[in-house]
């Protein structure tokens, strides 16, 4: 086609300046109206409904799944998006309309690999803003290698999951006026989802390390299942973070360093 768009990988995604291949990707705007349950119900066949409040605040949120490559993981570590109240932008182009989210704080991060396919991530974020065209033209990206499931985990790992959740609320103003006042960032935690083919040693307490950053948590779950005769045995283990109680302060759930 002489005029047609030629996509690359089907769109582009811009996050705090690092292009990733996106695979899908939403900006929203919710309204949390506030209702009330009425004092007093009369037994009448009339429609009985919650009361109206008051209009509530807006919530600017966003989502973005991507194939992670090289350029995705310079964003995993304790100085990007592993960092709590880390404040980013996030762009996304489709080949016609071009949009974006500024100063979004991370809500959740999904990191997943299983045989057969390669790892992906997907994003959802808050903002104080709602979005707005993007005039930067982004090209696509044609020749970046998504990485392979295969890559990930030690030997004998079938798949595996790791998600960040991080509590993201709007807070309202109490004026005559819907939009945010200010975010509030809550409580932050990691749990891993791993599935091998041979029976791991039992234990209680657990350490994930990768080359930038380190987890410590607790075991929440163990166990082992046989699906049949056309499958192998198979282990799963459930590890979720949590700081260690320090004089004065917690201890830290996620640390930099190499292994």
């Amino acid at each position: 086609m002489a005029n047609g768009i030629l996509l690359g990988y089907g769109g582009s995604a811009v996050i705090q300046s690092v292009q990733v291949l996106v695979t899908s990707g939403t900006f929203d705007t919710a309204m949390s109206i506030s209702y009330l349950t009425p004092m007093d119900i009369p037994p009448t066949f009339d429609s009985r409904s919650r009361i109206v409040h008051a209009d509530g605040v807006k919530a600017y949120t966003g989502s973005v799944s991507v194939d992670v490559t090289d350029n995705f993981l310079t964003l995993l570590d304790t100085g990007n998006l592993f960092k709590r109240r880390y404040c980013f932008d996030v762009s996304l182009f489709d080949g016609v309309d071009g949009y974006k989210m500024e100063d979004v704080y991370l809500n959740s991060l999904s990191l997943s690999g299983s045989p057969g396919g390669i790892i992906t991530a997907s994003l959802s974020f808050t903002g104080p803003n709602e979005w707005q065209a993007d005039t930067v033209t982004h090209n696509f990206i044609r020749y970046q290698e998504p990485l392979a499931y295969w890559w990930s985990g030690n030997a004998d790992v079938s798949d595996w999951t790791l998600n960040m959740n991080q509590d993201v609320q709007v807070v309202y103003s109490n004026e005559d006026t819907m939009e945010p006042r200010y975010m509030r960032i809550g409580l932050w935690d990691f749990s891993l989802d791993v599935t091998t083919y041979e029976t791991l040693r039992r234990h209680e307490f657990i350490v994930v390390k990768t080359k930038k950053f380190t987890l410590t948590g607790n075991t929440s779950s163990e166990g082992y299942s046989y699906n049949g005769s056309t499958s192998v045995g198979t282990y799963k283990h459930v590890f979720e973070s949590g700081a260690s109680a320090a004089a004065g302060s917690s201890g830290s759930v996620i640390a930099i360093g190499a292994p």
